[in-house]
């Protein structure tokens, strides 16, 4: 059927022909926080080809807003007093049809998912995803950074480059709202490039843990504090991997435990376990015999005249191994929700056996998977970038029952859920922390994309590198992207 056309279309504008017109209802998402910027619900109509714009330029106008645009025509000798300059400035809003994001116009959209066209269109509408913009940069490092991770309760930035250092840096806003990364700490962890990090926090002191996985095998993790600005090396990892580390995965059990996952390129997977007190040993020329009967405290630091306590790094064997995948693993986490870092029991692993295991859960993708990250909202929704330029979404919480009654893992989110978009292979992804539909995709073409997950194709692309060089991580800070 055909869509209405407005009877009433000679009366604010002087057009003659103002086209077909199809009559909306406009309902702000709820989980908006501002319910200022909720319109009325009563249907209203609008051209059946308007787009995101135009739909953002009328609910501007129904809020009284000022609409983009209003100003550009006016003559330099327009009065000050003109009514359009004391308006609020406009939102850029985005629409929800059928729970998906609208990118066409509104009766081309409303056919395809086989609305009627005889009631008004119910459009969900909320504050659009906002376009990346530059910030600030650090200092120039000495060698490429090829791992990070943002800890947004210290506000620290960790890094790992090709010159085996770990880096803590400090982000700070401005008075002009840009960010500064400046370089607080640093120490060389390993003798080849790291190649994985991983951060998290103890509940109980402002330390911030860091594993870090290199090409030379080695597996480490360096205690930060953030109040001296120093990092410890912790513990060395042994006996677990014979391999170069290609993944690792650290979080906070409880207030004294540890609990990290590691992956090398021969696809074996560690399981890790241990208590965050630092050993200590004498150092100097301190005598031995003099005070045979004291006992030193762990976690503290002491001195003598004879000598002084320094740390210790702890060796520690690996509480469980396997051979997890057939070729290099190439990603795993035990989950960014907050459901899964409380009690980590399940681990996701992707490799480059063309598979994603959620142990006791396998699904199959029919491309390698150079990395992935986990919803900090949703448990088991996972995203996953590809050497084919393409970012998948995965959803392991669910199953399927076959004909012989056997249970199997499916993915209720088709591996086509996002278009290819990247021009070279995807490096990495990472989701928003703050919100629930969006992730970030950063590749090989230089270019970073923001991604929402009810659209197929990305909300903007940002080109972060010349040409000629290669976008290898990024991170979340507090809604920016680093």
């Amino acid at each position: 059927m055909a869509p209405e056309r407005d009877s009433s279309s000679d009366s604010s504008d002087g057009s003659d022909d103002e086209g077909e017109q199809i009559r909306v209802a406009f309902v702000l998402d709820p989980s908006v926080v501002d319910r200022s910027l909720e319109v009325p619900t009563e249907p209203i109509a609008v051209p059946s080809d308007i787009r995101r714009k135009g739909l953002s330029a009328v609910i501007n106008h129904l809020l009284d807003r000022r609409v983009v645009g209003d100003d550009e025509d006016d003559d330099a000798s327009v009065d000050s007093n003109n009514s359009s300059s004391s308006k609020l400035p406009s939102i850029p809003f985005d629409f929800l049809l059928e729970k998906k994001l609208l990118r066409t116009g509104v009766e081309t959209a409303a056919r395809r998912y086989g609305l009627s066209l005889e009631q008004a269109v119910p459009i969900t509408y909320f504050p659009a995803q906002t376009s990346p913009e530059h910030q600030g940069d650090s200092e120039e490092l000495p060698d490429w950074i090829s791992t990070m991770a943002f800890m947004s309760n210290t506000h620290h930035l960790c890094t790992g480059g090709y010159d085996g250092s770990i880096r803590i840096h400090n982000t700070k806003n401005n008075k002009d709202d840009t960010t500064k990364v400046k370089t607080v700490a640093s120490i060389q962890a390993h003798g080849g490039p790291i190649k994985c990090l991983s951060a998290t926090t103890a509940n109980d002191d402002d330390s911030l843990w860091v594993a870090t996985g290199s090409l030379d095998q080695t597996l480490t993790t360096h205690k930060f504090d953030t109040k001296k600005k120093e990092l410890i090396l912790h513990s060395n990892y042994v006996n677990g991997h014979s391999a170069s580390i290609g993944c690792v995965d650290i979080v906070c059990k409880d207030q004294n435990k540890l609990l990290m996952a590691s992956g090398d390129w021969d696809g074996g997977l560690c399981i890790w376990e241990h208590d965050t007190t630092m050993e200590e040993e004498q150092d100097g020329d301190g005598d031995d015999e003099e005070e045979p009967s004291k006992k030193r405290k762990k976690g503290k630091r002491s001195s003598n005249k004879k000598g002084s306590l320094t740390s210790k790094p702890r060796s520690c064997n690996p509480k469980a191994s396997w051979r997890a995948h057939v070729s290099q693993m190439s990603g795993l986490s035990w989950g960014n929700d907050s459901l899964s870092q409380q009690n980590p029991n399940s681990i996701i692993t992707g490799s480059w056996d063309n598979n994603i295991k959620v142990w006791d859960v396998e699904l199959q993708d029919s491309r390698v998977v150079s990395c992935l990250d986990t919803s900090y909202h949703s448990q088991g929704v996972v995203a996953t970038g590809h050497p084919d330029c393409t970012v998948r979404l995965w959803d392991v919480r669910t199953s399927t029952k076959g004909a012989d009654g056997t249970t199997t893992a499916a993915s209720v989110v088709s591996d086509s859920t996002f278009k290819p978009s990247h021009k070279g292979w995807v490096s990495d992804v990472q989701w928003s922390p703050q919100n629930p539909y969006v992730l970030a995709s950063t590749s090989y073409d230089g270019t970073m994309k923001v991604w929402d997950i009810r659209s197929s194709l990305p909300l903007y692309t940002v080109r972060t590198f010349p040409k000629e060089e290669k976008g290898l991580c990024l991170a979340y800070d507090s809604g920016n992207v680093i």
